[in-house]
């Protein structure tokens, strides 16, 4: 299986989601998913752009193991589960309502314990 599978069309406006080796088998084996960011709400440059909570529950609807791996029934972030876009952590941003545009990356980060 091809390790950046598209969840959208290559041509479309989109954001890359990577995920950690440890949660790939969630994900159906894809450690790259891209996610459609086409929306109603543009920025002033007429790109499209979403939230990053319209983002996960994109990613949700496509790849429902994951999703469950980094938010919990109410939508909330997991506390083991850091994200990061572009290189920020999003608590440094906007949180989970920081805006995402075409040719972000976002890093799912799981923090691993064992002994």
């Amino acid at each position: 299986m091809d390790d950046k599978a598209r969840l959208v069309d290559e041509a479309a406006p989109a954001a890359t989601v990577v995920v950690p080796s440890a949660l790939v088998g969630f994900a159906g084996g894809r450690s790259h998913l891209r996610v459609a960011l086409d929306s109603p709400e543009e920025s002033e440059s007429g790109a499209p752009r979403l939230p990053l909570s319209a983002v996960l529950d994109r990613l949700a609807r496509e790849v429902p193991a994951l999703e469950r791996r980094i938010r919990d029934e109410r939508g909330t972030v997991r506390g083991h589960v850091n994200i990061y876009i572009d290189g920020v952590d999003i608590r440094e941003l906007g949180g989970i309502g920081t805006v995402v545009v075409p040719g972000a990356t976002v890093h799912i980060i799981a923090a691993v314990s064992g002994g």
